[in-house]
Formats: C-alpha cells, sequence, structure tokens
C-alpha cells in the first residue's frame, strides 16, 4: 500500500484529501494517450477482499499520470466519481472527475473480453476544463473541487464540496455549458472538504446525492457517522433539504453512489493516519428504503491490506449479459501524489464463478 504523508495530512480528522499541490488553475481542453497495465496480483493479495456472496475480481489495472510519465499532462489525475459512457468492442469508455475541475473521459479494457484478446495496452484521454456559469474557468480550492458525477439527458450533473452546490453541464456543439445546478440545504456543520462527495440518478429520473460524512460537532462522535442525503429533481426550483441519513461506520466515509435496478450501491473509504492503512467497503440498499428515508444496507464486498489499497473513490455498475450478474468498477484517486496511484479494479458480483477465468492480471 502507497499513502503519501500528504493524504495523512488531508484525512487527519476524517476530512477527505482532495486538494494536493497542482496547476493553480485547469489547463485547456486536452486529448492524449497513457499507458494501461495489469497490476501482478499473489494468492495473498487476494486474501484482502471480503466478500459476501459470489464475487470475482476480473481485473486490477493502473492508469499512469504524470507522476509516473513525465510526458502525461498534468492535470490527468485525482479522479472522482465514475460512469460508464458506452462499450466499444475490446473496450469501455468511462466518464469521471478530476478533483481540479476537470471532465475525463478514458478507455479500458473490456471486462466482458478481457482474458479473449489481447490486453489494451493504452487508455484514451480527453480532458474537459469545467467552467462557471459566464463561461471562465473555475479557481481556488473552493470552487474547483468536483467529487460526483451523473449523467443527465443533456450532459452531466455535478456536485462540488468545499463550496457546497450542483452545476449542470449541457452539451453543445462547441463543447459543454455550464449552467447553475438545483439548490440544496442541510449543509451546516459538514466539513468543507467532507460535503457533496457523491451524486446518481435514479431510474425515476430523480437524482440522490450524499454528503460524505455527517455534521461535525465537538463531543458528538455519533453524528459524523450519519452522513445526509437529498433527492431532488433536475429542473426544481425550490431548495431542497435532506431527506434521511446513511450510516457511517468509525472512520469510513462515503466517497460514491450509483443505482442499478432496485439496489442503491454506496462505495466507501477510511484512513487511519496513526497506522496509514486504508480500507475500502461497498454496500449495497434496497432503493425502496432510500426513497423512504430510512436505509436498509448490507455489505457487499471489502477491501484492505494485502490488497493493492488507494484512496477508492470512484464506482460504477453495469449489468454483465454473460452471467446476469453484475459488473461493478472501482477506481481510486491518486490526490495529484507521486505516493499513489490510479487504479481501476472490476469485479464480476452475483454471479457463479467461472473455472476457466484468468487469475487477475494474466497474460492470455
Amino acid at each position: 500500500m502507497r499513502v503519501s504523508e500528504l493524504l495523512a495530512f488531508c484525512l487527519l480528522g476524517s476530512a477527505a484529501c482532495a486538494q494536493a499541490p497542482g496547476p493553480p488553475a485547469p489547463g485547456l481542453d486536452q486529448a492524449f494517450s497513457t499507458q494501461i497495465s495489469a497490476i501482478s496480483l499473489s494468492p495473498e493479495n487476494m486474501t484482502g477482499i471480503t466478500r459476501t456472496g459470489p464475487a470475482d475480481l476480473i481485473y486490477a489495472l493502473r492508469l499512469d499520470t504524470q507522476r509516473q510519465v513525465s510526458s502525461v499532462p498534468t492535470e490527468f489525475g485525482g479522479l472522482s466519481s465514475l460512469s460508464v459512457k458506452a462499450i466499444e468492442g475490446d473496450t469501455v469508455v468511462f466518464d469521471a472527475l478530476t478533483d481540479q475541475g476537470h471532465l475525463a473521459r478514458f478507455s479500458a479494457p473490456n471486462p466482458l473480453t478481457w482474458g479473449a484478446v489481447a490486453v489494451v495496452a493504452a487508455s484514451q484521454v480527453h480532458l474537459t476544463t469545467l467552467n462557471d456559469a459566464a463561461d471562465k474557468p473555475l479557481r481556488g480550492a473552493n470552487q474547483i473541487d468536483s467529487e460526483g458525477l451523473a449523467p443527465t439527458d443533456t450532459g452531466f450533473l455535478i456536485s462540488f464540496e468545499r463550496d457546497h452546490r450542483l452545476v449542470e453541464l449541457v452539451k453543445t456543439g462547441e463543447g459543454y455549458k455550464s449552467q447553475k445546478g438545483p439548490s440544496l440545504s442541510g449543509f451546516d456543520g459538514l466539513e468543507s472538504n467532507g460535503g457533496m462527495e457523491a451524486l446518481t440518478r435514479l431510474p425515476n429520473g430523480q437524482f440522490l446525492a450524499a454528503a460524505e460524512y455527517g455534521p461535525d460537532r465537538l463531543g458528538d462522535s455519533a453524528a459524523k457517522l450519519k452522513a445526509p442525503y437529498w433527492i431532488f429533481d433536475q429542473a426544481s426550483k425550490t431548495v431542497t433539504a435532506p431527506l434521511g441519513t446513511f450510516e457511517n461506520q468509525g472512520r469510513f466515509g462515503i466517497t460514491d453512489i450509483r443505482v442499478l435496478d432496485q439496489e442503491v450501491w454506496v462505495l466507501k473509504r477510511s484512513y487511519d493516519p496513526a497506522t496509514k492503512i486504508t480500507l475500502s467497503r461497498l454496500e449495497t440498499c434496497s432503493l425502496s428504503s432510500v426513497l423512504a428515508g430510512q436505509p436498509i444496507c448490507a455489505l457487499k464486498l471489502a477491501l484492505s491490506p494485502p490488497f493493492p489499497m488507494d484512496n477508492y473513490e470512484g464506482l460504477a455498475l453495469m449489468k454483465d449479459p454473460q452471467s446476469g450478474g453484475n459488473l461493478v468498477f472501482v477506481l481510486s484517486d491518486d490526490n495529484f501524489s507521486a505516493d499513489q496511484s490510479t487504479f481501476l479494479l472490476a469485479f464480476r458480483l452475483d454471479a457463479p464463478a467461472s473455472p476457466a477465468a484468468l487469475s487477475p492480471g494474466a497474460t492470455p
């Protein structure tokens, strides 16, 4: 496990680190290619995966950033949230956010063909600068900290923390135009770097946003474990208050959230600055309980050392047409730190394991 001293500093007091040193302002739109490689995993590494049902790790990959290869633009990194845009043959195209104000589109191997074709060795990346409603680039830590991403019919809805707000990106012929999104309330007591961390679209067309932690009230540790969430309409003109809270555990905080069928999937991450140990867990909650304001959730998957750990903050889901199970992607945020990496994991859950499956990282 590689966790930087900077991450330890930023996570002290259970606040997520999203603003490691980086460029003072986002760069222009850029397109480039970066290396993508399989991580070699041992049987001992695999003991760090805890499952509560059928689960296979299909692959574990690393995408190079400038921290590994100097030719990669410095703006690529710090990836938060994750969404599947398209399946294109042997690759999957993802959308993600950098936490310094960019929409990042990149490609990765298709887990449905992993092991049957040559391993994809490069990821095609496109970075789009996020602008404000006046079409000016976002600047400063309080403006650029984009964390939650949800596709809409016309583009994306993005949640920001520090300056807690929602921004809508509308696709135009020239790119994307930013405009103010719905207004939410209930941020009193939330840490500036522990606010609207996760965002997803619901089957009924509404949106669900969740804070990373609950209110940080002196002497009330239980309050911090109750992370508020909001359900709202995209075109809402009224201020929406939290509907309920998700229960965190210990140092865990919510980093991403997605919905598939009638389940809400919640990705959580913890970091202990004393031991420098990072943990991740994935829970599923019934959609009906979340809509009722009283989530009923259960552990689905947990990651801990000796599995390669990092700051896992992105979650994407899709159905597996081959097995009927679920394909789950987990992405790490390297905090623009040379001591961390951008890992992409692909799991097959809720389906019987294939006896012919290759070991993760094996070459077909």
